[in-house]
């Protein structure tokens, strides 16, 4: 079984490291429990701020409605997201676009580190297995044949080249290897049995994750400038 992450805690590390000014900070921190009341103190401590850099900012956040105050407990004060804020709303967005991106990640690893472990436990036999080869490197012709040398078999494989040869699925001319019409047919048939060509499409998923993330990060950077502009708006002239 794979090992299991914590996405929320990914998430959050993924939204710290893409921003820096303290307003997105003390929003990313409130954004991981939404629905959550926290005191000035224990927002500035969570968000990793002084609150000297918190109480420059607040003003900020409570005139762009991004924060409000939930109720009083004696002489303290609490205070969560508004959800009814468009700021909140995209960062909220945002956040749920990277956990969904993050169990997609998860999903795949925990998939190429089982069939990592498949091919351990049951390793391709010989014959198969210099078919996959000869597949892989596309000698399908004699004119496209490959030296066993280029094919790095092994003791055991180098062996049972000979016989394919004797069987008619490997052709052999001056002293070059490649497979015959019966053998590319033969290969294909074990490419799909053995799993062959899944790390290319693993690979080709998390290319598609890695571009989804640049298009999230995108967005961050968005609101970052948006909380930027507000705040320029607001500073006296």
């Amino acid at each position: 079984m794979g090992r299991q992450v914590p996405v929320d805690e990914d998430v959050s590390t993924f939204l710290r490291t893409l921003t820096k000014p303290p307003q997105f900070k003390v929003l990313t921190t409130l954004a991981e429990k939404p629905a959550q009341e926290f005191t000035k103190t224990e927002i500035a401590s969570q968000s990793g701020i002084g609150r000297t850099t918190l109480y420059r900012v607040w003003e900020d956040l409570e005139k762009m409605k991004a924060i409000t105050a939930s109720r009083q407990v004696g002489a303290v004060t609490l205070y969560r997201l508004n959800p009814d804020s468009p700021v909140v709303q995209s960062l909220l967005s945002v956040r749920e676009k990277l956990a969904t991106i993050q169990n997609a990640v998860e999903k795949i690893e925990a998939f190429r580190d089982e069939k990592k472990n498949d091919r351990f436990r049951h390793q391709t036999p010989p014959a198969p297995s210099i078919l996959l080869k000869l597949l892989d490197k596309k000698a399908l012709t004699p004119k496209e044949a490959v030296t066993d040398e280029a094919l790095e078999l092994n003791e055991k494989e180098s062996k049972v080249l000979q016989s394919l040869t004797e069987s008619g699925l490997v052709e052999i001319n001056d002293k070059k290897y490649s497979l015959s019409s019966l053998g590319k047919m033969t290969a294909e048939g074990a490419s799909r049995l053995y799993g062959h060509g899944t790390e290319e499409s693993i690979n080709e998923t998390i290319s598609s994750l890695k571009v989804a993330l640049g298009l999230v990060s995108q967005e961050i950077k968005k609101i970052n400038r948006d909380l930027s502009a507000e705040r320029s708006t607001r500073q006296p002239g």
